[in-house]
């Protein structure tokens, strides 16, 4: 299976030689497997204070460390 495309963007057909951008998967393999936590719905900050805290939402509002076991930055 390719999945390179050849210089004028076109897919290769299946005779063509295989590219070199590197293997293809294997079959009955996937690709990649994703985990993403639904994230309840709450009510977002307000437009000044999201901005200040880098998100809208309260449940992301986490601490930031500066190293491993320090206090966090303010």
């Amino acid at each position: 299976m390719n999945l390179c495309k050849t210089a004028s963007g076109s897919i290769p057909e299946a005779s063509s030689p295989p590219c070199s951008c590197g293997p293809a998967p294997q079959r009955g393999f996937p690709l990649a497997i994703a985990s993403v936590p639904t994230q309840p719905w709450e009510t977002p900050y307000e437009k000044s204070h999201a901005l200040k805290q880098g998100t809208i939402f309260p449940c992301l509002d986490l601490p930031f460390y500066l190293t491993e076991g320090g206090s966090p930055h303010v």
